[in-house]
């Protein structure tokens, strides 16, 4: 399709400098003759439509023209095909013959067709699984590599559970707290901004109430709706940073 586009724009473009060409010949002759400037502007554009004028009407008559001769041309093959020169009976015959033959390909191609659907549906399962995967795998490293220092070897265990539970979407019931030393409000804001943004599997609400149900302790005077507003509240301040971007870990 795109050669025949860049066709047209060849043959069109060609015909509009012919006729462009030819229309500064004759304003160049009429201004030779005495003619005023604007008389031979006037006869420039004139003469350049219509030619481009011309050029349409006779390609569209003669594309009309070229496709009757061609329809015609291929209704008198069709009529001299040995298909129709088979006589009504026979043709009739032939077809009640080959319906049987017919039918069992045609349902295997059916079947063929199902199994074909199915190992794409499978295929595309698949491959969200395994995407989610690595963006738990993802996650965990970047938890213990922020938390290594503030929190106990068992704590960031279940730290690690608790964000698979975030990101199967499971029902927080079982989320156990986590308790951890020298990090701010501020910095576990921004931890559960960072892991919000990992999955996106949810709303902000539901990544607020991981952290307050994880870091309990930390957080037991602090509301939810304040949590949340302030979650990436200093992006680049405190010992745990706003995260944009995953693909370092």
């Amino acid at each position: 399709m795109k050669i025949k586009y860049f066709e047209y724009i060849t043959v069109y473009l060609s015909v509009f400098l012919v006729c462009v060409f030819v229309g500064i010949i004759g304003r160049m002759m009429l201004l030779e003759k005495g003619a005023d400037e604007y008389t031979a502007g006037v006869f420039f554009w004139i003469s350049t439509g219509f030619g481009i004028l011309m050029f349409a009407i006779l390609s569209l008559f003669l594309n009309d023209l070229a496709e009757r001769l061609l329809n015609r041309f291929l209704k008198a093959k069709k009529n001299e095909s040995p298909e129709n020169r088979i006589p009504s009976e026979d043709l009739e015959k032939m077809e009640e013959e080959g319906q049987d033959i017919l039918i069992k390909p045609e349902l295997s191609e059916n079947k063929k067709s199902a199994r074909d659907i199915q190992q794409i549906r499978e295929e595309q399962q698949n491959m969200i699984k395994n995407q989610k995967q690595a963006r738990i795998d993802i996650a965990i490293r970047y938890t213990q590599q922020e938390f290594a220092m503030y929190t106990s070897d068992d704590d960031l265990k279940q730290l690690g559970k608790n964000i698979i539970i975030y990101a199967e979407e499971i029902d927080f019931e079982n989320i156990k707290p986590v308790k951890v030393k020298d990090l701010s409000n501020l910095d576990l804001y921004h931890f559960g901004w960072n892991i919000w943004n990992c999955f996106k599997v949810s709303r902000q609400d539901r990544a607020v109430q991981f952290l307050k149900l994880t870091f309990a302790e930390a957080l037991k005077d602090v509301e939810q709706n304040s949590i949340k507003t302030h979650l990436k509240d200093d992006e680049q301040k405190g010992l745990i940073k706003i995260m944009e971007d995953f693909t370092d870990f």
